[in-house]
C-alpha cells in the first residue's frame, strides 16, 4: 500500500506534496512522486531526429518536476519518485496508482484559486471522473506543518443510506489511525425564501426543523460508531448552514491538520466518481483539503466498518 501524489513540470506542486506528506506519515506509508510522460507514448513508435530529442526534452521535464518535488519531501516520508510514460496524464497517475498499490491519490487544486478554495483544472475533474480510489485534492496554498499528523476527519453527511455507510467507513478509518471523526451537513439558505414571504421566524423554523431532523438522523451513525472495537479519538456532529456554500462550509471550526470526505453521487457510473451538485459545491468552498470517495471505495470503507463491528 502507498499514497501516489502526481506532479508536473510547470505546476506548483507544493501543496500537493504537502498534503500527500502528511496523509503518508499519518498513515504509516510510503510516498510515491509521480511524474507523467505522455510524450514517450507509445513506446513503439519510430523515433525521428526531431521527435528524439523533444521526447528528451520532456522526459527531463519530467525528471525536475521530480527534482523539485524530492525538496519538498520531510526526512521523516520514506518516497520513492517515478517517470510513468502514458498516453496522458490521468491515465499515468491511474495506472502509477495500481502499480503502485495506492490507497489515495493527491492532486493539486488549479493554481488560480485563492488559498481557502478548492479549484479543479482539468487533470484532476478528469480523475475525479474516472477514478477507482479515493482522490485527495489540495487546495491552492495548502500546506502542513513540519512533523504533523491528521487530527480530524470530517465526513460530510446527506442523510442518505449511502453517506451514511461512507461516514461509518470514514470514521472507522480514524478510529484505526486514532483520529477523531466528525459528522459534518452543511446548507444554505433557501432562495425561495427571499420571495415566498413566509417571514423570517418561519424561515428560521424550516431550517431548524431541517437541522434537527439531520441530527436525529445521525444519531443513528452514533450508535453504530459506539459499538466499534476501536473508537476514533473524538466524536462530534456540526450544521454548517449559511447564505452561501462559502459561508455555510465556514460556519464550524477546521483544524490546521484536517480533511473532509465527499462521497459520490448515488447517480453516478458503477464504482467511479460522480460529483452531485451539492457535493461540487461543497468541495469548491472546502477550507480543507477533501477526499473524493467513488462508490468502489465507500463499499471498501463500509467493510472496514463491519469490521471493527464485529
Amino acid at each position: 500500500m502507498s499514497v501516489v501524489v502526481g506532479v508536473a513540470p510547470g505546476h506548483c506542486s507544493h501543496s500537493a506534496v504537502s498534503l500527500a506528506a502528511l496523509l503518508a506519515r499519518s498513515s504509516e506509508l510510503p510516498l510515491v512522486v509521480v511524474s507523467v510522460n505522455s510524450a514517450g507514448w507509445p513506446p513503439q513508435r519510430p523515433i525521428s531526429g526531431v521527435d528524439g530529442e523533444y521526447q528528451r526534452f520532456v522526459r527531463e521535464q519530467a525528471e525536475t518536476a521530480l527534482d523539485e518535488a524530492r525538496a519538498l519531501v520531510p526526512q521523516d516520508v520514506e518516497a520513492s519518485y517515478v517517470v510513468h510514460d502514458a498516453s496522458s496524464a490521468r491515465r499515468g497517475l491511474l495506472e502509477a496508482c495500481e502499480q503502485a498499490g495506492a490507497q489515495r491519490l493527491v492532486v493539486g487544486a488549479k493554481d488560480a484559486g485563492s488559498e481557502d478554495e478548492v479549484v479543479l483544472g482539468s487533470v484532476a475533474t478528469g480523475l475525479l471522473q474516472s477514478a477507482h480510489l479515493p482522490v485527495v485534492v489540495a487546495p491552492h496554498g495548502f500546506e502542513a506543518a513540519p512533523g504533523a499528523k491528521l487530527e480530524r476527519v470530517t465526513a460530510a453527511y446527506s442523510g442518505s443510506e449511502t453517506s451514511a455507510e461512507l461516514v461509518l467507513g470514514a470514521a472507522a478509518i480514524a478510529a484505526e489511525a486514532g483520529e477523531g471523526i466528525r459528522i459534518a451537513s452543511f446548507h444554505t439558505r433557501p432562495r425561495g425564501f427571499l420571495t415566498a414571504g413566509v417571514g423570517s421566524d418561519a424561515e428560521n423554523e424550516i431550517i431548524a426543523d431541517w437541522e434537527a431532523q439531520i441530527r436525529e438522523d445521525a444519531g443513528a451513525i452514533l450508535d453504530s460508531i459506539e459499538q466499534f472495537e476501536r473508537q476514533p479519538d473524538s466524536v462530534e456532529v456540526v450544521v454548517g448552514s449559511g447564505d452561501s456554500w462559502h459561508a455555510a462550509l465556514r460556519a464550524i471550526p477546521w483544524l490546521d491538520a484536517e480533511v473532509l470526505v465527499v462521497g459520490s453521487s448515488s447517480l453516478g457510473p458503477l464504482a467511479r466518481i460522480s460529483l452531485g451538485s451539492h457535493a461540487v459545491k461543497i468541495v469548491r468552498n472546502s477550507p480543507v483539503p477533501v477526499v473524493v470517495v467513488p462508490r468502489r471505495a465507500a463499499d471498501e470503507y463500509a467493510a472496514q466498518a463491519d469490521e471493527l463491528l464485529g
